[in-house]
C-alpha cells in the first residue's frame, strides 16, 4: 500500500450514482463514479493508494450505506464517517426546524457554495434525479429551497401515467415535438430550462451566483447562454474539505 498520511477518500452516494475521489490536500489523486449499486468494482482505482480518512454524503438506504461501510473496511481498515446535517456547520446557519430531516447533500453543497463564494447571495441548482434548489444568503443562513423531479423522472412519470406513450427520445431538443415521446423529452427539458432562467433572474437582482451541479447539466448547458453562470461539478464533494480538512 502506497502510504500517504494526508490523502482523504470522500464519497458522494446519490440515489442514482456514486461519486468518489481520494484528495490530499488540493490535489486529487484519483477518482471514480459508478451505479450506486455497483460496490464490487467502485474503488478500483483507488486500492492500494494508503488513507488517513474516509467521509461519506450519502442518501441511500440504510442497508446500501453498512455494505459501503464494509467494502471501506475492507480495502483500507478505515470506519469511515457519515456526514450529518446540523442546524450551524462551517460557518453556514440551517433554516429546517429539524436539520436531520434536511438531505446530506443538499447540506454538503450548500456549504461548499458558501465557502467559494463567500459575501453573495447564493442560488444552487443540482441537476440529478431530483432537482435540488437551494437558496443561500449574503450573510451565510440557508433560507430554504425547492426539491422537484429531474429530467428522467419527469420522462418517466409522463411514460407510466400517459396513455399511447411508449417513449421519448433524448435528442437534447427543445424544438416543438411532432410525435408524443418528443414532446414528452423535449418538454421536460424546457421545462427545467424555464426554471433555470427564472432562478438566474432572480439571482441577478440580489447581484448573486447561480450555480448549477449534477449529472444532467452538461445537457442543459448546450441551451443556456446566461452571465455569471457557474457551473460547478465537484460542489457536493468539495464541500468536504471545508469540514473535515486533510491532514
Amino acid at each position: 500500500m502506497l502510504n500517504n498520511s494526508s490523502a482523504v477518500l470522500e464519497v458522494d452516494v446519490g440515489n442514482s450514482f456514486c461519486k468518489w475521489r481520494v484528495r490530499a490536500g488540493e490535489a486529487i489523486l484519483c477518482s471514480g463514479k459508478a451505479k450506486t449499486g455497483e460496490l464490487d468494482t467502485l474503488f478500483a482505482t483507488a486500492v492500494g493508494v494508503g488513507l488517513s480518512g474516509a467521509y461519506v454524503c450519502s442518501v441511500a438506504a440504510l442497508g446500501y450505506n453498512k455494505l459501503l461501510t464494509n467494502k471501506i473496511k475492507e480495502l483500507w481498515r478505515l470506519e469511515p464517517v457519515f456526514f450529518k446535517v446540523h442546524q450551524d456547520c462551517a460557518g453556514l446557519k440551517n433554516s429546517y426546524a429539524d436539520p436531520a430531516k434536511m438531505g446530506a447533500d443538499r447540506w454538503l453543497a450548500a456549504i461548499s457554495a458558501k465557502h467559494k463564494y463567500p459575501g453573495k447571495a447564493l442560488c444552487i441548482v443540482d441537476c440529478g434525479s431530483a432537482v435540488n434548489v437551494e437558496f443561500v444568503s449574503v450573510d451565510a443562513v440557508h433560507i430554504g429551497g425547492y426539491i422537484m423531479p429531474g429530467l428522467g423522472m419527469m420522462k418517466a412519470a409522463l411514460l407510466s401515467d400517459t396513455a399511447k406513450v411508449n417513449s421519448a427520445c433524448a435528442d437534447n431538443s427543445i424544438a416543438p415535438g411532432v410525435d408524443t415521446g418528443t414532446n414528452v423529452s423535449n418538454g421536460c427539458l424546457f421545462l427545467l430550462l424555464s426554471l433555470i432562467e427564472k432562478l438566474h433572474r432572480q439571482t441577478l437582482e440580489k447581484e448573486g451566483v447561480l450555480i448549477l451541479t449534477g449529472g444532467d447539466v452538461s445537457d442543459l448547458l448546450l441551451h443556456l447562454d446566461l452571465p455569471g453562470l457557474v457551473y460547478d461539478r465537484d460542489l457536493v464533494l468539495d464541500g468536504f474539505k471545508y469540514i473535515y480538512p486533510s491532514r
